[in-house]
């Protein structure tokens, strides 16, 4: 199982958060961490993407 994890789409941020290949999620809003750039975006995962 391969793991990959969420990118900021405004800053580029590695967030803190994983998901597997398998994973599909829309609906999913976040706020990012880094520290000059707090924006929030929705997580969306597509399965065959």
């Amino acid at each position: 199982m391969t793991l990959r994890q969420v990118t900021c789409p405004y800053c580029g941020y590695r967030m803190p958060v994983f998901y597997s290949e398998k994973a599909a999620a829309k609906g999913l809003y976040i706020t990012c961490k880094g520290k000059k750039c707090k924006k929030k975006f929705e997580i969306r995962i597509e399965q065959d993407r």
